[in-house]
């Protein structure tokens, strides 16, 4: 009698996929450091070897899956760069931040970048050291083209102000990528692109109302008439 067959794998790249969302399921809801090898294999599906076979390390792994998601970096950056074009106009400065959290928001509803939303999340509030390369090459490039346009649209700040422009953005727009207490209080109450549009409000409100002073003060001594400002010096 022959030996039974041994049960088809699936084809390569099918378990390439397989490994590479289990992965980010995994580090997205446990962190990179807990999730060892062996569990990403299980959640796979797959043999433990093919991980290391496909990928070399859990180092390796991580930084597939920042390039499996790199085309989304590109696309934010690209309309970020459209968004600097037109900075310069009275609507610019929300125009900016709608460019910036637009796109991360859709990564929150798609199933297909769910979960590397909220590994994205998780990384932005405290990265490990395995991370820092992947988030040098993709996430920097796009917080940094961010920062421009964020320059571009309000010239009279300092960088020191717009800094802290993008901490507040930064912050906001993380607490919706990553799991919250709110979706299970409130559940389906994020609806993009509602929701994006709300928050793009929230931070360009926020941002002017915190660099309103600064910005006026610095435009001060052009809204002064002359002769007070002679009468001063004097």
């Amino acid at each position: 009698m022959p030996s039974p067959r041994p049960p088809q794998l699936p084809p390569r790249s099918d378990r390439q996929q397989a490994i590479l969302r289990a992965a980010e399921q995994l580090f997205a809801q446990r962190g990179f450091s807990v999730v060892t090898i062996r569990q990403i294999a299980e959640a796979a599906d797959v043999p433990l070897a093919l991980v290391g076979y496909y990928f070399h390390n859990k180092e390796g792994l991580f930084r597939a899956i920042f390039a499996h998601h790199g085309h989304r970096h590109h696309e934010a950056m690209r309309a970020l760069e459209e968004a600097r074009r037109h900075a310069g106009e009275p609507d610019g400065l929300h125009r900016v931040v709608e460019a910036f959290v637009q796109p991360l928001l859709r990564w929150r509803s798609d199933n297909a970048s769910a979960h590397y939303a909220r590994l994205l999340a998780r990384e932005l509030a405290q990265a490990t050291p395995e991370a820092e390369p992947a988030l040098q090459q993709h996430v920097d490039p796009l917080l940094q083209r961010f920062l421009d346009a964020l320059q571009a649209a309000l010239p009279k700040a300092s960088r020191a102000e717009l800094a802290d422009a993008l901490r507040f953005a930064l912050g906001a727009v993380q607490a919706h990528l990553g799991e919250h207490r709110l979706d299970r209080v409130l559940p389906g109450q994020c609806v993009e692109p509602v929701t994006a549009q709300r928050l793009s409000g929230f931070i360009a409100g926020g941002i002017r109302a915190v660099l309103a002073p600064t910005v006026s003060s610095a435009l001060a001594p052009a809204l002064t008439p002359p002769r007070a400002r002679l009468h001063e010096r004097t």
